[in-house]
């Protein structure tokens, strides 16, 4: 029996909570994981319904919320890369309409969801404050650095952390010396993005600058740096408190990815002690002033091993379920360290069962069905067509392997524990199967997407 890791004397506390972004899988999670504890729930919608009329922010529609009301969208002005201390228009017509809903519902505590929403309310913090509202994010000056994906770059390089060879684009000059010291293919990310969005990748040197220059019209001057080969990928899942010790350090150990190309994502995993370059990991993430949840991801370079830094998440993302389902309720960790608290480190093995698989079925079957498709189009480019595959160290696995991975995996003797969407589909329908089709649309999205990289 484990006990239930997090909990502390904040749970004597009902709450009253905000939750923002419900169209991002983690605000699901936060929720059911402080539902328990709050007296009211409100969660905030943003962005445009899918079609125009397909309602993507599930877990605003879940039965554990109290009221689910529509916010400006924040994100436009930080995804173009005007990054200040002060609000925008876009972003104080989102404040505004904040403090209103926290006078209405007489909210004392508001959980971001989504990177730029902490990047908002973080610079609001003294704002919301004076009105009596907890945001457990750190301040502006620590927001930032990891949001910045190229300064975390310099800070991963400052404290021995490995990172991939980068450079920042701001002319066709400044790429000279990289191209240099670097070879095919490269890949172009923007410093202030999440979820791949704005990512491409580019074979030709000659047309490097050129694919650089399309980005950063769009998301401001973007970070160049060489592809990592492989399908190999290590999560570092930490809770700092405010003294940069580490409360939590979950790593999870990947057992199957889908995705190859572009993205990278897990399929499937097994909870284990700590993960080799853990205290990397924490070391990176206090030397950027980080407290509170916060995800470093890597990826196995192919060619000498070592786990490459692809960012740092300062927030619970897509993943939280893995730790909130084995009992690491990483939510309430937050708020007891943004209330001052300094909560006793979660331990493997006592806190939460080591050796539990970690499983999304609707998932796995989306996901299964990209892969026929995907691996199709592998084998004809590869025997029909004689191109050579971009990454070959990343070559999808065939029917055979897949099947017999998942008949190991949901099978086998191993204790399993289920994705929200699966685990609560009878009690609490809507969020799950809204989810559920938003899946379906990203792996359609990322196959279309990775299937010209083959």
């Amino acid at each position: 029996m484990h006990r239930a890791a997090g909990v502390g004397p904040v749970a004597q506390f009902g709450m009253r909570l905000l939750i923002t972004n419900a169209r991002c899988s983690q605000a699901y999670f936060i929720l059911r994981a402080l539902r328990p504890f709050a007296d009211w729930v409100t969660v905030t919608m943003s962005g445009p319904p899918a079609m125009g009329f397909w309602p993507t922010c599930h877990a605003a529609y879940s039965r554990l919320v109290d009221r689910r009301c529509r916010v400006p969208h924040p994100e436009a002005d930080w995804q173009a890369g005007r990054i200040q201390p002060t609000n925008t228009a876009r972003e104080q017509a989102f404040v505004d309409e904040m403090l209103r809903i926290c006078e209405r519902d007489r909210i004392d505590t508001i959980f971001p969801s989504n990177d730029p929403w902490v990047y908002v309310l973080a610079k609001n913090k003294p704002l919301f404050a004076s009105h009596g509202v907890l945001i457990p994010v750190p301040d502006y000056d620590a927001v930032i650095k990891p949001l910045d994906k190229y300064d975390t770059v310099r800070c991963a390089r400052e404290v021995g952390f490995p990172v991939p060879a980068s450079c920042l684009y701001e002319n066709a000059e400044s790429l000279e010396a990289f191209l240099v010291e670097t070879t095919s293919p490269w890949m172009i990310r923007p410093r202030f993005t999440n979820g791949s969005r704005g990512m491409r990748i580019e074979t030709s040197a000659t047309k490097l600058a050129a694919a650089a220059e399309a980005v950063a019209q769009r998301y401001g001057a973007p970070m160049i740096q060489e592809y990592v080969p492989g399908n190999r990928i290590q999560n570092f899942y930490i809770v700092l408190d405010k003294a940069g010790r580490p409360v939590s350090v979950f790593t999870p150990k990947v057992l199957r990815t889908y995705g190859r190309i572009v993205r990278n994502t897990a399929g499937s995993a097994v909870s284990q002690a700590h993960a080799p370059y853990s205290a990397e990991a924490v070391r990176l993430l206090a030397h950027l002033g980080w407290w509170g949840g916060a995800t470093v991801q890597t990826k196995t370079d192919a060619r000498d091993g070592q786990p490459k830094l692809m960012e740092v998440n300062p927030r619970l993302g897509q993943y939280l379920w893995t730790r909130t389902e084995l009992g690491i309720n990483e939510p309430l960790l937050c708020l007891r360290i943004a209330r001052g608290e300094s909560p006793e480190p979660i331990v493997p093995g006592e806190d939460y069962p080591l050796d539990s698989l970690l499983l999304e079925p609707i998932a796995d079957v989306t996901n299964f069905l990209a892969g026929l498709v995907e691996g199709a189009v592998f084998g004809y480019r590869r025997h029909v067509l004689r191109k050579a595959s971009l990454d070959p160290d990343s070559a999808p696995p065939g029917i055979g392997a897949r099947l017999r991975a998942y008949r190991r995996e949901y099978f086998g003797a191993r204790r399993r524990v289920f994705h929200p969407s699966f685990r609560y589909l009878l009690e609490d329908p809507r969020p799950c199967l809204l989810w559920a089709s938003k899946k379906i649309e990203s792996a359609t999205r990322m196959l279309v997407k990775g299937l010209a990289r083959h």
